[in-house]
């Protein structure tokens, strides 16, 4: 079985772009990858508990807020940020990227609802590939947004996806589940992948200092993002 955690952007007026990043974590090696971002946890904070103390955001420990707040100096701060990439390169950690533009959508499309349904469709295609199953994860942040996106799983497995070259979800199991994100050290990690692709996406070609902070860490040899799937749509109006 194959646990897929996932996390989302949303979309500004200066940055039509709605991001999933989901990591997709065989059960075999879930504790593993756990104890490498307690490990992190109890040395940046002092202690490993899952709490609101203790958690995991990208924007937040980039633009120094909340658990972050009263750490001045950036460079420590990307040095968080370079241990989370780190793991988010483990081999045991697969990547799935979603990317939906804005902009290009018609009145009536839902940038939520579509990438959702590319996020099932291709963890789907991943789970499949490994002759396994999978479940997907989410960061509860609302009751009706969980109940929403749960009945479309239930409807994506009964009958398919949506688009006219829509996809029997045949490996995918349950239903969405959802929980905090500061209670599970991997949608936190799931944060961060989503993070990055934004940050990616709107920082090419940036010759900002903070920001080629971030793509140092990238470039090196032993970070690996690739995305094991990914979908950017509509690539053209």
């Amino acid at each position: 079985m194959k646990l897929i955690f996932f996390d989302e952007v949303k979309p500004e007026v200066e940055y039509p772009h709605y991001h999933i990043g989901a990591i997709c974590i065989d059960e075999e090696h879930l504790h593993q990858v756990e104890m490498q971002v307690s490990a992190l946890a109890n040395k940046v904070f002092g202690r490993s508990e899952m709490c609101k103390e203790t958690e995991f955001h990208a924007a937040e420990i980039y633009h120094r807020k909340r658990n972050f707040k009263a750490w001045t100096d950036f460079s420590r701060r990307i040095d968080v940020l370079e241990r989370l990439i780190q793991i988010l390169s483990l081999e045991e950690v697969a990547l799935i990227d979603i990317q939906i533009n804005t902009d290009l959508l018609s009145q009536n499309q839902s940038a939520e609802e579509i990438a959702f349904m590319f996020l099932c469709e291709r963890a789907n295609d991943y789970v499949r590939a490994k002759r396994s199953l999978g479940m997907l994860i989410g960061d509860r942040e609302s009751d009706r947004m969980s109940e929403r996106f749960a009945t479309t799983l239930s409807g994506y497995r009964a009958n398919g996806t949506d688009f006219a070259f829509g996809r029997d979800l045949t490996h995918l199991v349950d239903s969405v589940h959802f929980t905090h994100s500061h209670l599970s050290r991997f949608l936190q990690l799931a944060d961060v992948y989503a993070w990055l692709l934004q940050f990616m996406k709107r920082n090419i070609g940036t010759e900002d200092a903070r920001h080629q902070a971030i793509f140092n860490i990238l470039k090196r040899e032993e970070i690996n993002l690739f995305p094991s799937k990914y979908k950017e749509w509509p690539k053209y109006q």
